[in-house]
């Protein structure tokens, strides 16, 4: 007892001094409309600051479902637009559809994620988060809106490889924007942002700084896509051909979301196309 008494004897003016200050600074609030005001801007100030940076934390965990959101609002989007497409091409014939349907669509987008991939090696593939179920299937290229970067290999019902650019056996028939005359592109396995374009003559009116794209001459990438820009060239005068280094426009060491597209005239072509086969025999 005698140790407590004395250890408030200690800390009792102390206390009792806090208390006072409490007193008198509670006092001064409540009757000053000036140091409300004050009080309140700085707690508010202090609220606003920790609010702000919750959101943004909310906003960074809710990035990835937003993104899918969007790839597939962008999906639907590419594909009314091949609708529209098609009945541009009708008006051209001079056909004048009663409804508008899908019917006028020759290409459908289905978004998709990387999930896993390789850039490194000789031969790369890529893994996609889509497969049978989703209407995905072996031959369909797969690119962004910066550029096509493979083809559907191999599907099960839920996923798919896909043949990366960035393989010896990606053969894509490419050509220069505004030059009908289309070359192959190819990976050389070096340089993961670097293709070489060949098979365009030298006497081309081409130039460094120009786009390049899908040639359209091909059972898997339709026409007009994005590819990258000519970074060099030089003619080769063994070949009569220009040696054409393509920067791509897409980094395939960050890319994530991805569009697969499926070609819904494939089957009538393929059949068309086997039947002159078979007519040859």
């Amino acid at each position: 007892m005698k140790l407590l008494a004395h250890l408030l004897s200690k800390v009792g003016y102390f206390l009792f001094f806090i208390l006072l200050e409490i007193g008198a600074v509670y006092a001064m609030f409540s009757q000053s409309n000036f140091h409300k005001t004050l009080v309140g801007e700085q707690l508010l100030n202090v609220n606003g600051f920790f609010s702000a940076k919750i959101s943004k934390l909310k906003h960074y965990q809710n990035l990835p479902k937003e993104n899918k959101i969007l790839m597939e609002e962008n999906a639907k989007l590419k594909n009314q637009l091949e609708i529209f497409k098609g009945l541009k091409n009708s008006a051209h014939l001079g056909l004048e559809p009663l409804v508008v349907d899908s019917s006028f669509q020759r290409f459908e987008y289905t978004n998709a994620q990387i999930i896993d991939q390789s850039i490194r090696k000789r031969d790369n593939y890529f893994m996609i988060d889509k497969g049978i179920k989703d209407g995905v299937q072996p031959n369909m290229a797969v690119l962004t809106s910066r550029g096509v970067i493979g083809a559907v290999l191999h599907s099960t019902q839920h996923y798919s490889t896909v043949l990366s650019v960035l393989h010896s056996q990606a053969n894509i028939k490419a050509k220069v924007k505004n030059i009908d005359y289309f070359g192959i592109l190819r990976w050389n396995g070096k340089d993961h942002q670097k293709l070489q374009l060949t098979e365009i003559p030298k006497y081309l009116n081409i130039k460094q700084g120009d786009t390049v794209m899908t040639a359209g001459a091909s059972a898997i990438y339709p026409q007009g896509h994005l590819i990258g820009y000519i970074s060099s060239l030089e003619p080769n005068e063994k070949t009569g051909d220009f040696d054409i280094e393509v920067s791509t426009f897409e980094d395939l060491a960050t890319v994530q979301n991805v569009y697969v597209i499926k070609d819904l005239d494939r089957i009538e072509i393929e059949k068309v196309q086997q039947t002159g086969l078979d007519a040859t025999d």
